[in-house]
């Protein structure tokens, strides 16, 4: 299972899953699919299926309800899914070989208009202690948490958010 969890958790749809039960600790798929409104009921069952046969999600209650049995999901353990340095590996190359396309087929639609569409890309480094650069991450939850849970309306645009922290090359010294 450990090679294929990056695989498994690193689908845009089965990400805004894990996302929803972070936010929320449980949902049911009719929950869910209330705030994820954009993915048809059948995609949105299929991909809570392929995590909780991955052993990322696990079922917490079961209610019966007009004949049929429903189900109330959340995350599985803490972390959710156990990652080894390898799968942590394949995690952040898969999620990088995802932007790509993303992008690659962004830019291949005839229609593409980066500046219409506010793409934005920005890298900054930065020297700071672990103490500075958890405060800094807590700073950027500040201003993103509000947004996390928007639901669905007139005007409004799914829009993916990357930030990648990583460490920096050291300078060679001569």
């Amino acid at each position: 299972m450990d090679q294929d969890i990056s695989k498994i958790v690193m689908n845009p749809v089965r990400l805004r899953i894990i996302q929803y039960l972070l936010i929320h600790g449980e949902g049911t798929p009719a929950k869910i699919k209330e705030e994820l409104n954009d993915i048809p009921p059948a995609s949105l069952y299929r991909h809570i299926k392929m995590l909780y046969e991955s052993g990322c999600i696990t079922v917490v209650e079961e209610k019966k309800i007009r004949g049929t049995l429903e189900r109330t999901y959340a995350l599985k353990g803490n972390p959710p899914c156990e990652f080894s340095k390898n799968s942590v590996e394949q995690l952040i190359q898969s999620s990088l070989m995802s932007l790509m396309t993303s992008f690659g087929k962004y830019f291949a639609k005839k229609e593409a208009d980066p500046v219409k569409d506010l793409l934005s890309l920005s890298t900054s480094t930065l020297l700071l202690t672990d103490k500075e650069f958890l405060m800094v991450m807590e700073k950027i939850g500040e201003v993103i948490n509000p947004y996390i849970c928007s639901k669905p309306e007139e005007g409004r645009r799914v829009r993916r958010f990357t930030f990648i922290s990583s460490p920096c090359e050291e300078d060679e010294k001569e």
